[in-house]
């Protein structure tokens, strides 16, 4: 009988299943869009239960179409983070599930204590905001919801519990949640002090890939019953993970959307050199592999470049083929006066300036390749002076389809590579649940599994 292992990706765009063989091939999967409700001011929002049941359909439908006496090993699973809700003592959900952009707990932020506005990015990784998960519960202890008493999961960290797993807080999805010390690796007790909760607000921490539980006995689809529950963790360094960029020198060049730039290192940085970092904004938190610790800043250069593509008329082929061949016979900085704006996270429009008319559209394409590798730079270079250098690059994404955008990273580290796995989110948690269920965390002070365990 074969065997295979179930990877879950939960992304802000899509939410994704993949079914992953013993040699690390994929042999099945399915896809749905994560269905966000927007009630207005910019809110994005789901019910709990929604979460489960699109997971729930897409598991039946990728164990349905496998072959007959197929069996199910594990079940792993990845997530886009700070997005959760908050569970009672019998299990009910008290509040939905806000996407990380939405900005509920800004207002909190803005009116953080002075003392705490200026210890949270030092000892949290993270940058004051409503991103962090603290902020939205302070949003919603403001609404009237008492916290006491209740327990924050994680999506993912819900998806587990209800399948069969036990409540846990995957350590990497933690770091994102701003109750979390990146130092002790404990709580960060001012923050649960603010709130006015205790320790008991989150479940036991664990490393990602150990293993949760099983699935529930009777589970309505069959062969999943009884497979190895994993948590996986935070999709970038899942990706980094599954691309080979879970070891200190290396970073994954995550570019949909945003372009993430995830690093690993061998340490923490120390508290002071964390808090530079979240005002430059990086982020610092736990990897999933051993031995390294994320650090994670973000830009807009995907939707940047969309933008322009639109303006210019070529979001699909043949125009959009035409332009990266057009764009490949320009040097970097060869944009006849034409200069884009709007790559920074705190950025809120594109703009396209032209300083002469000598322009065609390639020189347009060229000059937002090179505000985004200018960004990328900046990235690197701060990373660079906190001590944490990188000599590699993957480039992953749908962005790095263009041979245009490859080929504008080229210089930006000794050695830049374009990843080579289809689905890193789902391929990577697959392997996770298969090292959960081989009994590869067992027996070692660090659970999580060494990088040369995605080799591929």
């Amino acid at each position: 009988m074969s065997t295979v292992d179930l990877g879950i990706d939960l992304g802000t765009t899509m939410t994704k299943v993949a079914a992953v063989d013993e040699a690390g091939v994929v042999v099945g999967d399915a896809a749905v869009a994560t269905a966000w409700s927007e009630p207005g001011d910019g809110r994005s929002e789901r019910t709990p239960e929604s979460v489960v049941e699109a997971v729930e359909h897409l598991l039946d439908e990728v164990v349905a179409a496998l072959p007959a006496g197929t069996g199910v090993r594990s079940v792993g699973i990845t997530s886009m983070a700070e997005a959760g809700t908050l569970l009672d003592a019998d299990g009910a959900a008290r509040s939905p599930v806000m996407a990380w952009h939405d900005p509920r707990g800004d207002e909190q932020a803005a009116v953080l204590p002075a003392d705490l506005a200026r210890a949270f990015p030092e000892r949290t990784g993270l940058p004051v905001g409503h991103v962090a998960t603290l902020f939205k519960l302070l949003w919603l202890r403001d609404e009237g919801l008492d916290l006491r008493g209740l327990q924050w999961l994680g999506a993912p960290e819900l998806v587990v519990h209800r399948l069969g797993g036990r409540r846990v807080a995957e350590r990497s999805l933690l770091g994102r949640t701003g109750f979390f010390d990146v130092h002790t690796g404990g709580w960060w007790g001012p923050g649960l002090d603010l709130l006015g909760v205790d320790g008991s607000l989150v479940p036991d921490a664990v490393a990602a890939g150990e293993p949760v539980g099983t699935v529930r006995a009777d589970h309505p689809v069959v062969p999943l019953r009884g497979a190895v529950l994993t948590m996986a963790g935070h999709d970038h360094a899942v990706a980094a993970a599954a691309t080979g960029c879970g070891t200190p020198g290396s970073a994954l060049d995550s570019f949909g959307t945003a372009e993430a730039w995830l690093a690993a290192s061998d340490h923490v940085p120390e508290p002071a050199v964390v808090g530079r970092l979240s005002h430059e904004g990086i982020s610092v938190y736990p990897h999933v592999v051993r031995g390294s610790t994320a650090l994670i800043g973000g830009t807009r250069t995907g939707l940047v470049l969309k933008r322009v593509q639109r303006i210019l008329g070529a979001t699909e082929d043949p125009a959009r083929s035409e332009l990266d061949a057009a764009a490949l016979l320009l040097a970097p900085g060869d944009s006849a006066d034409v200069r884009v704006t709007g790559f920074g996270m705190e950025d809120r429009e594109v703009v396209v300036h032209l300083g002469s008319d000598h322009h065609t559209p390639a020189h347009v394409w060229r000059a937002a390749l090179d505000g985004g590798t200018a960004r990328g730079r900046a990235v690197l270079a701060t990373l660079e002076r906190a001590g944490v250098p990188v000599e590699r690059i993957v480039v992953a994404g749908g962005w790095a389809r263009m041979r245009s955008v490859v080929a504008a990273r080229g210089d930006l580290a000794p050695l830049v590579e374009v990843g080579d796995v289809e689905q890193p989110g789902t391929w990577g948690a697959a392997r996770f649940g298969a090292w959960a269920a081989t009994g590869g965390a067992s027996g070692d002070p660090d659970p999580r599994p060494p990088a040369d365990w995605f080799a591929h």
